[in-house]
């Protein structure tokens, strides 16, 4: 292929961007900015846009969902162009992409959970936070059913994820009054929740990794009664971690008459082992806080202590690539980019991807400006792609057949009912669109 070097006046002319999450649509929107002639296009594997908004913020917070209306705008007045069921791998290569493409960037995230690697446990009843996750929010391909639950839960890790689980664990079906929870799941969990929930963190109170707004979240729920234990306070000019003791004083400090479920963290707990013949029955601790007990009785833990930086997940379509997680650039080499999870590692919310996702298009619109790329003459963009895949892709007018009947289904009490099937999603695209 022949290419020219980009002059000055040079701009790209075709953008791909792989994922369709946070990081990837807030650099399509930062680089439509930029450069409104050129063709910008969102790829996703899923049928439906805003992976880790969709599918990974808890469904009890939908004020957060709510970020995708910019999105929306951005797809619907056809500034950027969404292509879902369009696997990079699969239905088309990183190859072909780039032939195509003058810069490529690859959001596709990370996403499998970090295993708990203590013996014990693979036991049943050992359940990671991201199989609850996927299942309160319907996520397809694949689709995880909802994890049994016992009556007597630890909650290993004490970030926001875990805290997500607690919070989780502790509400009732009228929380989710307005919410997209997947209302089987949900249910399944509340035909006996948890009554007694021990939540354990290696780190004391002033160096865990929950933000306060969180902790203070809980203290909202009613028929809860909070208790916790420290190891080390925090020291006079560590603020945030005073706020954070704080914080869990008055969680402790709630009267609660009669409460329907007990919470007690433990900071500064270390598990060892977990006890059982063919089910979870109990969990060693190794180190504990003064006065704590050394085993605690449960019949199921639940892990919520991050992701796997090393699975390749759904970046099997670049595994040639080096994706060590690194802050300084998102250049991977010139005209491909890296953003957000893919590029820092899986941590950090909405915010964090932000402004992640701005840095990365700084760094992309200097390199242009630089001449730090190159743009291909015969590049074609979208229509250079294989006729099969476009042919099968979802357009954002096609993901509003499937918005509209899952809003259409909605039970009573919720926003929408999402389709948990993938091959279903896309044959309502088809019914709508041979009417």
């Amino acid at each position: 292929m022949s290419e020219i070097l980009a002059t000055d006046h040079a701009a790209p002319r075709h953008i791909a961007i792989v994922g369709s999450g946070p990081s990837g649509c807030f650099t399509a929107q930062a680089l439509h900015r930029k450069w409104p002639n050129a063709e910008v296009t969102v790829f996703d594997r899923l049928a439906v846009p805003y992976g880790l908004i969709r599918y990974g913020v808890a469904a009890d917070h939908q004020h957060t969902k709510a970020i995708t209306r910019q999105f929306d705008r951005s797809f619907a007045d056809g500034g950027v162009r969404f292509a879902g069921n369009m696997e990079v791998g699969t239905d088309l290569g990183l190859d072909q992409l780039r032939q195509n493409y003058d810069i490529v960037v690859l959001a596709s995230g990370r996403w499998r959970d970090r295993a708990l690697s203590i013996p014990g446990g693979k036991l049943p009843g050992v359940v990671v936070s991201g199989d609850i996750v996927n299942a309160l929010n319907a996520v397809p391909r694949p689709a995880i059913p909802m994890p049994r639950i016992g009556r007597r839960v630890v909650v290993v890790g004490a970030g926001n994820v875990a805290l997500d689980m607690v919070r989780f664990l502790i509400k009732t079906d009228a929380d989710y009054e307005g919410s997209d929870v997947a209302s089987a799941a949900l249910q399944q969990y509340l035909e006996a929740p948890a009554t007694e929930i021990t939540v354990l963190s290696r780190s004391p109170i002033a160096a865990a990794k929950a933000d306060v707004a969180m902790v203070k979240e809980l203290g909202k729920i009613d028929g809860v009664k909070f208790s916790y234990a420290n190891t080390s306070p925090a020291t006079d000019d560590n603020a945030l971690g005073r706020k954070r003791e704080e914080a869990f004083a008055q969680l402790a400090a709630l009267e609660v008459d009669n409460p329907r479920v007990r919470v007690h963290f433990i900071f500064g707990a270390e598990p060892g082992r977990i006890r059982g013949t063919e089910h979870v029955e109990a969990l060693h601790l190794q180190a504990a806080p003064a006065g704590e007990p050394s085993v605690l009785e449960c019949d199921t833990v639940i892990s919520a202590i991050g992701f796997d930086v090393n699975a390749p997940g759904q970046w099997h379509y670049a595994q040639h690539l080096d994706f060590t997680p690194a802050d300084a650039t998102g250049r991977i080499e010139d005209g491909l980019y890296r953003v957000g999870w893919l590029k820092r590692g899986p941590h950090g919310a909405i915010p964090a991807n932000r402004a992640d996702a701005n840095e990365v298009a700084k760094e992309i619109i200097a390199d242009v400006e630089a001449d730090r790329f190159h743009a291909h003459e015969e590049a074609r963009g979208y229509e250079g792609l294989p006729e099969r895949a476009r042919a099968n892709a979802v357009s954002f007018d096609d993901w509003r057949h499937i918005d509209e009947a899952e809003v259409r289904a909605a039970e009573p009490g919720r926003i929408r009912h999402k389709i948990t099937d993938h091959d279903t999603m896309l044959a309502t695209v088809r019914a709508a669109t041979t009417k």
